[in-house]
């Protein structure tokens, strides 16, 4: 301090200097030589010395007033000061500029980062290019711009070791002016601006700024996905050419219409393909196995066509899965009926016990009153998935895939997976033929339907129940099963269930008994409940002459028909299956005698023998049993025993009665013939005009009609459009929205399908 407390003025040699006129190295000199005193200050880069006023020579200390002095008297006029405020305008502007400058910087560090395809090829080459330019200025030890001119050139001249991909991008000549305009880009706007502005009339076409015209062309595709190209023009001109309206060619429209393709490729896909659009595209987020611990808990059963030809022609197969242990089963059966499903069952509830519920699809044969009644029966509980939603039963679809895509491709008689695999299994044994022309009149050897249950049976045993299964955490079905000590319920008397299984039908006892196919059935205590309806079930196993009579969900008596009693239906199916056997048999034979055994014929079998081996030593611990009893196994059991107690001896076997054609099926060869003449969109509106009606309002051929038609595979793809598009883009009245999901009658759909 000096002067009482006035704080010291200090001054830096470049004050001085400019204050004396003399540059900065002369006063340095004079302040070492003369000794000055001084204080020093950190300052960015190291420091600096300040003068006090007062203790400077007195020459020095006038030259500093009187700079002062100058300074002020030019600070009062009003040009210094509009210069310092523009001074100061401009240090706030630069101070914008720089933010927004970091601001793009950061923004195109982000776009880059989820660049592809050629902009990030162009900008990373872009990129390579100015690191190359900085490793050359530095290696030629001058700045980067001294080094374009020199860089630029060797370029040009094909000396510099550049990629390929590079020069592709980035051109064959290369200007400073071009480096220099890369670097400001990269400084101010990031890596992004180096892609640069390619594409940038994207939107700008003729289809994209008509917007009559594109909503012309998606409700095109969204009425005829596979329309080409040509067709849209076509469309175009014959909808749109008379006005006058400018058209796009077609290669413009090929253009157009692969990026909407690309852009919509999930919706697209579910016009075209709705099961390959849920089997890619819908989310799977939860677990169908949630909660389940205990063997039996839950059963899934589904039906799927087996990719075989059998010797008597396709078949089909019945699944079934538990979930807890994954452990599964199939049979083998000519279609999907509730007779096979109900063989499923008691085979299966005779190996593993009863379930607790079991998940089962929604059609006819799973729904019918057959297997209702079992169920029942059993008191398992049925549980039903929603329509047209396969994954609600994912374990056992993806059962029948392993199956389908594993063992089955390498069985004599596979006919592929899908169209598309048959034509080219067609097209391979032509050539086939063509080239071996002695052996074009041979003819594969075919299995039969207890050939193909005995190939399922072992490969569900010996194959599947050892493959670790991701759902069990690695472990196999054979070893959870093992592990699960869960009391199992066990029918104990096999020939009760037996009765369960058959035919149950309600009939209406007449003065001359029960009529059951031509025949007439009677007993004793049929007469006091003459003119009354009863529950017959017939002895699968047992005698045709013989049917168990049920009155009031309790046991009434046997009844007997005297002219086949004694005739085993058993035996009568058996003495058929034996006959044709014997003639598929005698075929066969004559076929293997003009033909060469291939070396891989039997490696299905040796698969299946292999795993036999392999795991014969294995044998799981039979977990505690409890004996499983119902009023109707009770019912059930009584009956048995009335049945063994009055076993006729045999008779001779006789034919089984013939059997007229369903009539469903009749109606549906009917209803196929007159849909010939009709069109896709034509069945579909007629579908959702009489969807609009009440239910009541229906008459029966209507009734009948919808049922089969909203369960076909041309409805299901016709409805995920108009689910997603709504009734406008397919020439529908706007009062069809009250269909969808969201809308007043979105029940009558599922009640339409389930036949109500």
């Amino acid at each position: 301090m000096a002067d009482g407390g006035r704080p010291m003025k200090l001054y830096d040699l470049l004050e001085i200097a400019e204050a004396l006129g003399r540059n900065k190295s002369s006063i340095v000199r004079r302040a070492t030589r003369e000794n000055w005193s001084f204080s020093e200050e950190a300052v960015r880069g190291g420091k600096r010395r300040l003068y006090a006023w007062e203790l400077l020579p007195a020459d020095v200390r006038d030259a500093l007033q009187r700079a002062e002095a100058l300074r002020a008297a030019a600070e009062a006029s009003p040009a210094f000061r509009a210069g310092a405020a523009a001074a100061r305008r401009q240090v706030i502007a630069e101070s914008v500029d720089a933010a927004v400058r970091q601001r793009a910087f950061e923004q195109g560090a982000v776009v880059a980062a989820g660049m592809t395809g050629t902009r990030r090829a162009r900008m990373e080459a872009k990129l390579e290019l100015l690191q190359r330019l900085a490793a050359f200025a530095e290696a030629r030890g001058t700045g980067i711009t001294r080094a374009m001119e020199d860089f630029c050139v060797a370029y040009n001249r094909g000396e510099l070791a550049v990629p390929l991909q590079v020069r592709q991008h980035t051109g064959a000549d290369l200007h400073p002016a071009t480096l220099r305009r890369w670097k400001r880009d990269l400084k101010t706007k990031g890596p992004a601006a180096l892609a640069g502005n390619y594409g940038n009339r994207a939107g700008t076409g003729k289809l994209d700024t008509n917007p009559e015209l594109r909503d012309f062309v998606v409700g095109l595709l969204a009425d005829k996905p596979h329309a080409s190209a040509k067709h849209v023009c076509d469309a175009l001109d014959a909808r749109f050419g008379a006005a006058g309206v400018d058209l796009p060619d077609e290669r413009t429209v090929q253009r157009w219409l692969k990026k909407w393709k690309s852009q919509n490729a999930e919706v697209f896909l579910a016009l075209t393909n709705p099961d390959a659009w849920k089997n890619r595209y819908m989310s799977a987020f939860g677990s169908l196995t949630e909660g389940i611990t205990r063997a039996n808990q839950l059963w899934q059963l589904d039906s799927s066509p087996a990719d075989l030809q059998l010797v008597d022609g396709r078949h089909s197969l019945i699944g079934v899965i538990d979930l807890a242990t994954r452990r599964l089963r199939l049979w083998v059966s000519k279609t999907s009926t509730a007779e096979s499903v109900c063989r499923l069952l008691r085979r299966t509830i005779l190996d593993w016990g009863v379930p607790e519920a079991v998940k089962m699809d929604n059609g006819r044969d799973y729904a019918s009153q057959r297997v209702g009644q079992l169920l029942t029966s059993l008191q398992i509980e049925a549980k039903f998935s929603a329509p047209f939603s396969p994954w609600e039963k994912g374990n056992i679809e993806r059962a029948f895939r392993t199956f389908a895509h594993g063992l089955v491709e390498l069985l004599p008689g596979y006919c592929g997976h899908n169209v598309a695999e048959a034509q080219e299994i067609r097209a391979r044994e032509a050539f086939a033929d063509r080239l071996f022309k002695k052996s074009s009149d041979l003819v594969e050897v075919r299995l039969t339907a207890a050939d193909l249950q005995d190939v399922c049976d072992r490969w569900c045993n010996d194959y599947y129940a050892h493959q670790p299964h991701e759902g069990l955490g690695g472990v196999t079905p054979f070893e959870r099963s093992a592990q699960l000590r869960d009391a199992v319920r066990r029918v104990a008397d096999v020939r009760a269930l037996d009765l369960l299984m058959g035919a149950g039908e309600l009939r209406t006892v007449t003065k001359r008994g029960l009529r059951i196919d031509n025949l007439v059935y009677i007993a004793p205590e049929l007469a006091g409940v003459i003119g009354e309806q009863v529950l017959v079930r017939r002895d699968e196993e047992g005698d045709l002459g013989r049917v168990v009579v049920y009155h009031a969900e309790r046991y009434l008596c046997i009844a007997e028909c005297p002219e086949v009693l004694g005739v085993s239906r058993r035996e009568v199916a058996i003495e058929a299956k034996t006959r044709q056997t014997r003639a598929v048999q005698d075929a066969k034979a004559e076929l293997r005698a003009a033909k060469r055994k291939a070396k891989t014929a039997d490696i299905a079998w040796d698969i299946l023998d292999r795993r036999a081996e392999q795991h014969a030593a294995l044998a799981a611990l039979p977990p505690p049993n409890v004996v499983h009893i119902t009023p109707a196994l009770e019912a059930a059991a009584d009956a048995a025993a009335a049945l063994q107690a009055e076993q006729a001896p045999p008779a001779a076997p006789v034919p089984a009665p013939s059997t007229i054609a369903d009539v469903d099926d009749v109606t549906h060869l009917l209803r196929r013939e007159q849909a010939q003449d009709e069109t896709a969109e034509q069945r579909f509106a007629w579908a959702l005009s009489v969807l609009m009606k009440a239910p009541e309002e229906r008459n029966d051929i209507e009734r009948h009609r919808l049922k089969g038609y909203v369960n076909s595979d041309e409805f299901k793809g016709r409805w995920l459009v108009f689910e997603y598009f709504g009734p406008e883009t397919q020439g529908l009245p706007s009062e069809y929205a009250a269909l969808l999901p969201h809308g007043t009658e979105r029940n009558r759909l599922l009640q339409a399908q389930q036949g109500d």
